[in-house]
């Protein structure tokens, strides 16, 4: 069995969609098991909680790291701890490590324009220029789009 293991970062207002892209690796990993594909998700809500000497994000880091992809997902919210996925998931693909692939993409319309939020957004080609962005509005673009990326 050849598994794909996919990290999918978001602060928690994006929790259906999480959940959605969770569903979706599933099917996938069905219409793909004849020729023994797998896809498997890793997100924070599926690592133990339980308190530590490490700080907890520090865990999530090293499972990031294993992944072949990371998907990170941004609406109104700028949660600090997925900015620090995502700057740790490119430094990593830049040094030739997993994840091999990133894909970020902002939901829209923005629902409560917070202004840091607005202005990680607009300066977001400039700190990661090596990294495309791509949108979308409802679930099922999310879906679409996700799948397209990940089975090329």
């Amino acid at each position: 069995m050849n598994q794909h293991n996919i990290f999918i970062a978001s602060s928690s207002e994006l929790m259906r969609e999480r959940n959605e892209l969770v569903d979706l690796l599933q099917d996938l990993s069905r219409e793909h098991k004849e020729q023994g594909i797998k896809f498997k998700s890793v997100r924070w809500e599926y690592m133990d909680s339980s308190m530590r000497a490490e700080r907890k994000e520090d865990e999530y880091l090293v499972r990031l790291r294993e992944c072949e992809v990371c998907i990170v997902l941004f609406w109104n919210i700028l949660g600090q701890y997925t900015v620090e996925e995502l700057d740790v998931a490119v430094a990593e693909m830049q040094a030739g490590r997993m994840p091999k692939n990133i894909y970020v993409l902002f939901k829209e319309p923005m629902a409560n324009k917070q202004a840091e939020m607005v202005d990680f957004k607009e300066h977001f080609a400039e700190r990661y220029p090596s990294i495309p962005i791509d949108r979308f509005v409802t679930n099922n673009e999310l879906r679409d789009k996700i799948s397209q990326l990940i089975c090329v």
